[in-house]
């Protein structure tokens, strides 16, 4: 009886975990327009977590670059700016966050290519929970 009692707590006890779960949505991605001969560009994005666990991207690719990295913008007690590499940038689930200019954003490096005269990009992203997502970012100057 006390086997079964178990078996049937161990049963509720991973049923409650598959429940929690990530859904990750990416809106309004985009990469901001860079002159021809610059070797960098930046892509930015709203990444809402629908979900009842957090998540985490860990990286995204592109096959225009020859690697990318997630940075945040860090201000000093001065007020100069600089950008800190960030390992994996964590969803909160039920809550967004904004890779935006001035603000957290993914650096595109060493261009194989030129981003000004795209209309897109394909980004592929990839989360801890979620596992792996393509996005179409269209190319905007930065200011639009």
């Amino acid at each position: 009886m006390k086997k079964y009692l178990f078996t049937i707590a161990v049963l509720f006890v991973l049923t409650g975990l598959s429940y929690a779960q990530s859904k990750v949505v990416v809106e309004d991605a985009w990469v901001g327009e860079v002159p021809p001969s610059s070797p960098v560009a930046a892509a930015y994005m709203t990444i809402r977590n629908e979900g009842t666990a957090d998540d985490k991207l860990l990286s995204v690719t592109t096959n225009i670059s020859g690697h990318t990295m997630i940075h945040e913008t860090v201000i000093d007690d001065k007020g100069v700016a600089s950008m800190e590499m960030v390992n994996a940038l964590v969803i909160p689930a039920g809550k967004s966050v904004t890779l935006k200019p001035g603000g957290t954003h993914v650096m595109l490096m060493d261009l194989k290519e030129p981003v000004t005269g795209k209309e897109k990009i394909e980004l592929d992203l990839k989360f801890e929970n979620a596992g792996k997502m393509k996005v179409e970012a269209p190319v905007k100057k930065l200011g639009e």
